[in-house]
């Protein structure tokens, strides 16, 4: 990782601390060290301030919590992040503990290489023992109801219970589906109990893919 991300990442910890607007401060920072595009995404994405990354980390749980509990998956979050390890895209572990992916404004992934990761998520979920997982997907993203038909499909081939759906409010039924919610979107992790990094998980543990560290 370029010296430069690192001494901006530093500075931005600092003046989020402080309570300086996120955009604002990640521009200052990314502007003051002439970041590419691509580092000020992950500025952005990656770097919390300190007692923001410690309730995030807090909620995470670790994979044998998840025997025998529902999890409710976000569907899309968790498939992009697989997407972006299987294409070679830049994954990185951020402050709270969770690896994101900083794919936005590249080429999104079609229907069939969603599909692809879900031949990888479902059996992962498998092998956690949940006793059952409720995948959520945003319905107006386009053919988000034959991807969820096919979850249902693919879990049914593999002896997984659970069940797939769409929603127009997707983040309040992922939040109210489990006992834990998979994803690694801030917005809900603020906003959930208990979280369990599905893709991180998958992509570092079962791709081997180990996402880089600001």
């Amino acid at each position: 990782m370029p010296d430069a991300l690192r001494d901006a990442a530093v500075d931005l910890r600092i003046l989020l601390s402080k309570g300086y607007k996120r955009s604002s401060a990640v521009r200052f920072v990314a502007d003051r060290y002439r970041l590419c595009r691509t580092d000020r995404l992950a500025l952005f994405r990656c770097v919390y301030p300190e007692d923001v990354a410690e309730v995030h980390l807090r909620k995470l749980v670790p994979a044998e919590d998840l025997r025998g509990a529902t999890i409710s998956v976000d569907g899309f979050n968790i498939l992009r992040t697989v997407y972006a390890a299987l294409h070679g895209r830049p994954l990185y572990l951020c402050d709270d503990g969770f690896v994101r992916d900083i794919s936005t404004g590249l080429s999104k992934p079609k229907f069939g290489d969603l599909v692809e990761c879900l031949g990888l998520v479902i059996p992962c979920i498998c092998d956690l023992r949940t006793s059952f997982a409720i995948f959520v997907y945003d319905r107006p993203v386009s053919r988000s109801g034959d991807l969820s038909k096919k979850t249902e499909e693919l879990m049914g081939a593999k002896g997984v219970p659970g069940a797939s759906k769409t929603s127009m409010r997707p983040d309040s039924e992922i939040l109210a589906c489990g006992d834990v919610v998979a994803t690694s979107d801030s917005v809900v992790i603020a906003r959930a109990s208990k979280c369990f990094d599905l893709g991180g998980y998958l992509v570092s543990k079962i791709l081997g893919s180990p996402p880089t560290k600001i």
